[in-house]
């Protein structure tokens, strides 16, 4: 094997152990939300709606999968929103769509996740993914506290920076309503 074949083969084998990283880290992320929705009850009639953050998206183009919205950025966390409709009645009456950041990598035996970009780091071993209830119900909590005392603030603009809790854009103006 010549010099620039053995680079070849490790550039290959390089690029083929960051597709596994990003798969890894992709299926953890789907396990993470699907638990998530599982967690809180929300009702499968409803639409979860996958964003890539940051990017200005077209009201026609806003269907991705989690793989088309998930984007690294320069601390190696993937991150992807996920967009919520609740409404004021369980069933039916105003609705809100809402849009939660997640980031997420994977060092070592731990995935590491933070509720928007400036959250805490939050460590879950590889090996307990199945007991979440404590992270979900940090969520839950998080979603909660939003509605209580972040609502007006996002509907009225006032509230300019992203937090791991926005109104999806569009979602300000039909607020008022």
């Amino acid at each position: 094997m010549s010099k620039y074949e053995e680079i070849c083969k490790s550039y290959a084998d390089a690029r083929r152990a960051f597709r596994d990283y990003e798969t890894t880290c992709r299926d953890f992320a789907r396990d993470l939300i699907y638990g998530m929705i599982d967690y809180f009850e929300w009702p499968q009639d409803q639409e979860i709606t996958y964003i890539p953050l940051g990017e200005e998206i077209s009201p026609n183009d806003r269907f991705y999968a989690l793989a088309g919205a998930m984007r690294m950025d320069d601390h190696a966390f993937w991150h992807f929103g996920v967009e919520l409709t609740v409404r004021e009645g369980v069933t039916s009456g105003h609705s809100t769509p809402f849009l939660m950041s997640f980031f997420i990598k994977k060092t070592g035996p731990h995935f590491i996740v933070k509720l928007g970009g400036n959250g805490r780091e939050i460590k879950i071993h590889e090996n307990k993914k199945n007991e979440l209830d404590p992270f979900y119900e940090a969520v839950f909590m998080q979603i909660v506290d939003f509605f209580r005392k972040g609502y007006i603030d996002a509907v009225t603009n006032q509230n300019k920076e992203l937090s791991f809790i926005t109104l999806s854009r569009g979602a300000t103006t039909n607020a008022a309503s």
